[in-house]
């Protein structure tokens, strides 16, 4: 069998090529993407490299995204013409299985271009066979984006005597990290599996950003602000480059996100990893 990973070199997509290594170790996993090293890699540039070098594909694995637009590289580009180009190339690489990696939330109604794009190129997959779409909640590895935000926060209330003001629509919403390991591990599961669909990936616990942020070994007491007199604020200082959030995290951060996780855990024969110790270790 040969499984092909597109984005192996990234967070998440790192986690999954040692979890494909150790699961398949005599069949062919092939990790592509730009700074692709090793004997199981091939440096590939989706958007433009010669796709005639994978042939005889059993599997391809998806995990290209972006949580922020740069120059050229944008949602649209990294979220929805790869999909397409996947779903273009696919006979010629031998009609593998696809297993996507998406996100709880993706909606194409969607205010947020993340979340958007995310539920473009789901709906393009769904509209074809022998299709797996993964939805994780935030995937929780070592230095991941909401780990960032939190450690932030408290290094602001480091500046702050202790006191951080919050707008209150960030503090309610309802959020179901799930561990690395057990995303990598449902998509060791999606590759020889016949099971199609979306599979909702989330953690045992549900957790407000307030809790999350409680888990700081710092004492903090936060100020909770009113939507109207913070939303218009936090729009502006989106439009400018800031290191505390844009558009698309400001609507995301604003929302629920979360899901059931029963297919996920049926497919697993386990139940969701505990995520307690990951937030302890890594929340200064």
């Amino acid at each position: 069998m040969k499984i092909v990973v597109f984005g192996a070199t990234g967070q998440i997509g790192t986690v999954v090529m040692q979890h494909l290594l150790q699961a398949f170790p005599n069949d062919e996993v092939l990790g592509c993407s730009r700074s692709a090293k090793g004997v199981h890699y091939l440096p590939f540039n989706v958007y433009s490299d010669d796709w005639s070098a994978l042939t005889n594909v059993h599997v391809v694995v998806n995990i290209v995204g972006i949580i922020e637009e740069r120059g050229e590289n944008t949602f649209e580009k990294a979220h929805v013409q790869v999909v397409r180009d996947v779903l273009k190339q696919r006979e010629a690489m031998g009609n593998p299985r696809i297993v996507h990696v998406s996100v709880l939330g993706a909606d194409v109604k969607s205010k947020a271009e993340y979340a958007r794009t995310k539920g473009v190129a789901d709906a393009l997959l769904l509209a074809a066979q022998n299709i797996a779409i993964v939805r994780p909640s935030f995937v929780l590895t070592r230095g991941t984006a909401i780990v960032q935000k939190v450690n932030m926060i408290v290094k602001m209330s480091k500046w702050m005597m202790g006191i951080v003001p919050m707008p209150a629509h960030f503090l309610n919403p309802k959020f179901q990290p799930v561990m690395g390991e057990d995303v990598a591990d449902l998509i060791v599961k999606l590759a020889t599996s016949s099971e199609c669909g979306i599979f909702y990936a989330t953690g045992p616990k549900v957790l407000t950003l307030a809790q999350m942020i409680a888990y700081s070994k710092s004492k903090i007491k936060i100020i909770s602000l009113p939507k109207w007199a913070t939303h218009w604020l936090f729009m502006l200082l989106t439009l400018f480059k800031n290191p505390f959030m844009n558009r698309d995290q400001y609507y995301l951060l604003a929302s629920d996100n979360v899901h059931d996780n029963a297919r996920m855990e049926a497919l697993l024969g386990r139940k969701a990893m505990d995520c307690e110790k990951f937030w302890e270790k890594e929340i200064k």
